[in-house]
């Protein structure tokens, strides 16, 4: 029998090779690697590059594989009730988007003979809602739905380049894998989705996307830290700001109004003191038993997310570049890291050539400690320092990225013209314009 985290294992491995690849032929080191996959593609589709490469091949390519490997859980059994009284997360979503429909709890509900506290808020449980009709498979389609949207709207938001960027996006080891493999990764792919769209639809309606971005942040509400990070470098910066305030706030008080302190306590309060596990720094403190009790370390953590915010918010003025820098920033400062958490840094990919590199190794990495030096070694078997070890490096990584990004002298270099952010030059320089158009397989400056 095939060990149920082979085929995760393998789809990884591939497409951190793949990825990396990707990655070198975009650097002026991997000219001789760029003319090899300029060949390769002139034999695959009778022109060099990507230039052949439409909007939608990507989304039904990742559509296709979000198939196979649902069938093949839903045949192999990963989504049935094994065990009474352990409930799944799939499980646990279906069963959310029935008591909306069925008037009762949404937060407390369930599945398998067992309780689950969903911590998921408005958002989501209106997406179970649309679902839940369908059972676990309708579950299993409108996440995956709201998965393969990244795909999309990482085209219509970056620029020139969009054809390699989304290829970049599509192969990185922290997409498929994660929203593919389970149900909790593909509802966390709302939050790089969530952050893609409010900077698409602020190109032209400013209020209203910070509006939809506040919405959406009300399924995790982290998600509004980089809507309102990036609030700030819009035209209309206060009123973007109170719009994505306003309705994440009017999306809490109605589900309070409607759930009680229940909604409040599984959503807020629970969530903020999670000490599962961590693939940061955290994640020794925890292992160690080093975490001090009580509520200061949480109020600490949550002084330093609003200042990151404010100073994103005040003084960094190019919107992708201060929603990566308070994405990153979350994940430094999150007590509760997890492998699928990672995904909401996908918009890393749509800055530049090295932030890109810093998204591969944070995603290798981020892989070998979920899957082994914690998932196997220290839950398992008790030997904990190779999952420190991973965590401290991943610390490293996270942080080398924030700094790069915050030092960025060409923000949105991939996603367009915008405004110039003071700082020194990134250590990496960025392709040119021909070079790029040597890469994409099209005009610099042609549209798709």
């Amino acid at each position: 029998m095939v060990p149920s985290w082979l085929p995760a294992v393998l789809t990884t491995s591939l497409l951190a090779h793949l990825n990396l690849l990707l990655l070198l032929s975009e650097t002026d080191e991997g000219a001789r690697l760029r003319a090899s996959l300029r060949r390769l593609m002139r034999r695959l589709t009778g022109e060099p590059g990507l230039g052949r490469l439409r909007w939608w091949y990507l989304p039904l390519a990742a559509t296709v594989g979000m198939v196979i490997v649902m069938s093949y859980d839903f045949a192999t059994g990963l989504f049935s009730c094994v065990v009474p009284g352990s409930p799944t997360d799939i499980g646990g979503f279906l069963a959310q988007g029935q008591a909306l429909w069925a008037g009762t709890n949404p937060f407390l509900v369930t599945s398998c003979g067992g309780t689950i506290h969903e911590p998921d808020g408005l958002a989501s449980v209106l997406i179970n809602a649309v679902g839940a009709p369908g059972g676990l498979v309708g579950i299993a389609t409108v996440w995956s739905l709201v998965a393969i949207a990244v795909l999309p709207l990482v085209w219509v938001t970056a620029g020139p380049n969009r054809r390699f960027v989304t290829l970049v996006v599509a192969t990185s080891p922290i997409y498929f894998p994660l929203v593919s493999s389970q149900i909790d990764g593909a509802s966390n792919a709302l939050v790089p989705v969530a952050v893609l769209l409010t900077l698409y639809l602020a190109r032209r309606r400013e209020l209203a996307a910070t509006a939809l971005g506040g919405f959406l942040a009300s399924q995790r509400f982290p998600t509004l830290f980089p809507v309102l990070g990036l609030s700030g470098s819009l035209r209309r910066r206060w009123a973007a700001g109170l719009a994505a305030v306003g309705v994440f706030a009017a999306a809490t008080g109605l589900s309070y109004v409607l759930w009680g302190s229940t909604f409040v306590n599984i959503v807020f309060v629970s969530q903020l003191g999670r000490r599962s596990f961590s693939l940061n720094f955290w994640g020794i403190l925890l292992l160690q038993g080093w975490v001090p009790p009580g509520d200061a370390l949480a109020i600490g953590q949550a002084v330093a997310t609003v200042v990151l915010v404010a100073v994103v918010f005040f003084t960094v003025r190019s919107p992708l570049r201060a929603a990566t820098i308070t994405l990153v920033g979350v994940a430094l400062l999150t007590q509760f890291l997890s492998f699928n958490i990672l995904v909401w840094l996908l918009p890393v990919g749509l800055v530049g050539t090295r932030p890109r590199f810093w998204l591969w190794a944070i995603a290798v990495i981020g892989a070998f400690n979920y899957i082994y030096a914690w998932g196997m070694l220290a839950h398992l078997d008790g030997i904990l320092w190779p999952a420190e070890v991973c965590d401290a490096v991943l610390t490293v990584l996270l942080l080398a990225l924030f700094v790069d990004l915050w030092r960025a002298r060409a923000p949105d270099s991939d996603s367009g013209p915008g405004p110039e952010a003071s700082g020194p030059p990134a250590p990496t320089r960025i392709m040119t314009a021909p070079e790029v158009a040597a890469v994409d397989g099209s005009p610099s400056n042609a549209p798709s």
